[in-house]
């Protein structure tokens, strides 16, 4: 008898350390005392799919925490660190609210996290070896490679990141998580695999800031580790680069683009990284943390880049979202941006215009290199009201961000500008305004389907 009440006791004592149940929530593991000094960490679910990984990570984002990601086995954990002691319980409530029904609670010792998992990147090939293909694959998908091999012996089929991509000795690539692959088919030859996600809209949370690549050979970067990359290792973007860097034309720049070209360096498309600098109902370059507000009326403009893939493409998507906070309408609202445009090194980048708006290329230096900027006809995106192609001219480019002018520019110090007008928002309103960039022409194609 006494020995079955010690077994009844000991499993009283791990039902309540190991599944509580407090405020709604299921939870695994010790609330900690308060009066306990070491860090903790909250997981809230572990899941084999990558997207549902994904889901609870954009669920936590959305409600202010700052989340992160856990490899384990063949699971991916999404967590919460660095938690005090003594704000465990609090946390707990805030998920539950989240929408979150089960919790772990276990001691932080700053191990296995990963911020960028899903921009996860492959060691890159050394510089002896030639990129002869590049594919995107859908995580889950299967695609066979042959296609890309035409002319050539294939020795090997062998990927650098198995737990990334899978291939087998026909040349059939799996992907298996978000991140990248070079699946080696000789010596010195390979095919670049980006495995991206099965929907075609895919936000990179921001909490989580990725490094480009060391091994870019690209001029010199400022503040590199503040750009974030798409996991095609084809664009990428950042927010707040502080003015141009020679001949500074503003104080706070709304976002900065770099574009991949070929044996993976990083171009610039901007003068030295200065940025597109945004203006709202005509006071300019106060975007900060892609924000800015009316100091007037308070109409809020929040800037929200998106990776997007259609068909395998690749696209940086730039959501404009203009929003009335007021009781009453507002009328005649506008808003647009502008960039001094420096193609890889060549400040008279040409830019041409097209049906679906105009691309910028560095038809001197790398001709093979070109940047589409889709902002006037295209899927998903709002046809903007002007489009200026100029030239930069001391900084006066910005004075003409909701000019029209849509003539080709060649052989000067180039710039482009865009804008929205005549906006009227009821009140409590937003109105939302996409364009889009991607790289080559050869994908007009694509964007007219």
């Amino acid at each position: 008898m006494k020995r079955i009440l010690i077994v009844i006791y000991l499993l009283l004592i791990s039902t309540i350390c190991f599944a509580q149940i407090n405020s709604n929530v299921k939870i695994y593991g010790r609330i900690p005392d308060s009066s306990d000094n070491r860090l903790y960490q909250i997981q809230v679910g572990a899941f084999l799919e990558i997207q549902n990984a994904q889901r609870a990570f954009v669920k936590l984002s959305s409600a202010s925490f700052n989340p992160a990601y856990e490899r384990y086995l063949n699971f991916t954990r999404v967590l919460i660190g660095g938690i005090p002691a003594r704000d465990v319980r609090n946390y707990i409530d805030r998920i539950y609210r989240a929408g979150f029904s089960e919790v772990i609670i276990r001691l932080d010792t700053g191990t296995g996290i990963i911020s960028n998992l899903p921009v996860s990147t492959a060691l890159l090939p050394s510089s002896t070896s030639r990129e002869i293909g590049f594919r995107t694959v859908r995580a889950g998908d299967t695609v066979n490679l042959l296609n890309l091999t035409e002319g050539r012996t294939v020795t090997s089929w062998i990927s650098s990141t198995p737990s990334v991509a899978r291939v087998d000795s026909n040349g059939n690539v799996t992907g298996l998580v978000i991140g990248n692959a070079f699946i080696r088919t000789n010596n010195n030859e390979y095919i670049s695999v980006a495995i991206v996600p099965q929907e075609d809209f895919y936000i990179v949370p921001n909490s989580q800031i990725s490094l480009l690549p060391r091994e870019s050979n690209s001029i010199s970067l400022v503040g590199i580790a503040e750009y974030r990359t798409e996991p095609t290792f084809r664009l990428s973007y950042r927010f707040n680069n502080m003015g141009e860097h020679r001949g500074a034309s503003g104080l706070n720049g709304g976002i900065d683009i770099l574009a991949r070209g070929e044996n993976y360096e990083w171009l610039w498309t901007t003068f030295f990284q200065g940025g597109w600098f945004y203006d709202l109902n005509n006071t300019k370059r106060v975007m900060i943390n892609g924000f800015q507000k009316d100091a007037n009326n308070g109409v809020e403009l929040t800037l929200i880049p998106e990776f997007v893939y259609e068909k395998g493409i690749p696209y940086l998507q730039l959501r404009h979202r203009l929003h009335n906070p007021n009781n009453y309408a507002v009328s005649n609202q506008k808003f647009g941006a502008s960039a001094d445009v420096m193609i890889y090194k060549n400040d008279a980048a040409s830019l041409v215009l097209t049906s679906y708006g105009a691309y910028m290329t560095d038809s001197i230096i790398n001709p093979t290199f070109d940047l589409m900027f889709v902002c006037l006809e295209g899927n998903a995106i709002t046809p903007v009201d002007t489009l200026w192609l100029g030239t930069y001219d001391e900084g006066t480019h910005l004075n003409y961000i909701y000019t029209d002018s849509r003539n080709d520019i060649y052989g000067m110090d180039s710039a482009i500008g865009f804008s929205y007008q005549n906006i009227n928002l009821a009140a409590k309103e937003t109105k939302e305004f996409i364009v889009r960039f991607t790289l080559a022409r050869h994908e007009d194609e694509e964007i007219q389907r």
